[in-house]
């Protein structure tokens, strides 16, 4: 038996490859996700092989029959939306995915879950711009012990020292309102810390300091809502960026109700989820990223400054699935050793 492989930017496209060359000889043995990475995007790959014409009762000079679409049965529909609705998708979301899924020859239930878990990647958005290319002044919002700080000073020693030499960044950390509580921290991982009370400091800061460095990490704390803005808009006119900290474990009432507040005042270009490690399920997020329109940026896991951080991708967010028949976090685990942080 000769087996095949291909290779696309997911498995929807891979599957579509395959039906294109093979038509409906083709059965697929196994697949791989591979992570995007800084420098690469992910894609997906899949293994496959062609089952013999004859012996299904077709002749060698026969053609290719084309693959037909065919309803899925309302016993796995059921089965389905009951797993997304234990992941905590959204009625919108799920019937969103369930809805566009084209069950095209579905001869298991596990390749009904791939489709429908594609769909549900399909539906995520990553921005790898701001990924690759962060701006000068990165500025975290959200509700208070989101994780904002931590996930700030995970970041600062992400793009310091923990990618390759070439894409590393020579990084601050920027405290507004004056508190010196990252002192002691910044010290121990050799991060620049700076602090400003008041908005006449800032100005200095950004005339006298800000050009030393590629990024720097803005960290408001809990400052007054007022002195916050006035600060904030001191830097307008920098090459500044303004992100969304949002809590994995949240309903999606509660993500809405903070992205509503801030949405007032910043145009959020993304979203940051934290604490995935302590989050039943990952649907809440995804549904509210995809409703409100935020692509995702990166995943941060425990309070450990120095590991946790993943840059958002397909493979990574399946692994936060649960339900399916396929253990979708050990094939994220044994394939992305190199990407854990």
């Amino acid at each position: 038996m000769e087996f095949l492989t291909i290779e696309a930017k997911d498995y929807d496209e891979a599957i579509k490859i395959a039906r294109q060359r093979y038509g409906s000889t083709v059965r697929i043995q196994t697949l791989s996700n591979n992570p995007s990475s800084f420098a690469k995007k992910s894609s997906c790959v899949i293994t496959c092989y062609l089952v013999d014409q004859k012996a299904s009762g077709k002749s060698e000079n026969s053609q290719v029959e084309k693959p037909k679409s065919i309803e899925a049965p309302s016993e796995v529909v059921a089965k389905m939306r009951n797993i997304l609705e234990s992941n905590d998708f959204s009625k919108t979301l799920i019937d969103k995915v369930i809805g566009d899924l084209v069950w095209e020859d579905a001869k298991d239930l596990t390749e009904m879950e791939l489709s429908l878990v594609n769909s549900l990647i399909d539906s995520a958005e990553i921005d790898r711009e701001n990924m690759l290319n962060p701006p000068r002044f990165f500025v975290l919002h959200g509700s208070a012990a989101v994780g904002k700080t931590v996930s700030l000073l995970k970041l600062s020693l992400l793009y310091s020292t923990n990618i390759e030499e070439s894409s590393r960044r020579k990084v601050a950390i920027l405290s507004l309102g004056g508190s010196s509580k990252l002192n002691s921290i910044c010290e121990l991982y050799e991060l620049d810390v700076f602090h400003v009370g008041d908005p006449q400091a800032l100005r200095r800061f950004i005339d006298s300091e800000s050009t030393k460095y590629d990024l720097i990490f803005v960290d408001a704390g809990e400052i007054d809502r007022d002195l916050k803005a006035t600060m904030l808009n001191t830097i307008s006119n920098q090459q500044v960026g303004h992100y969304l900290c949002v809590n994995a474990r949240y309903k999606l009432s509660e993500l809405k109700y903070t992205y509503e507040q801030i949405r007032k005042d910043y145009t959020i270009r993304s979203a940051i989820v934290t604490m995935c490690d302590e989050a039943q399920s990952i649907g809440n997020v995804l549904s509210f990223c995809n409703e409100e329109g935020i692509p995702l940026l990166f995943f941060s896991n425990g309070k450990h400054i120095e590991s946790g951080i993943y840059p958002a991708n397909s493979s990574y967010i399946m692994s936060l699935f649960h339900g399916f028949s396929i253990d979708f976090k050990s094939m994220w685990d044994s394939a992305n050793k190199d990407y854990l942080i």
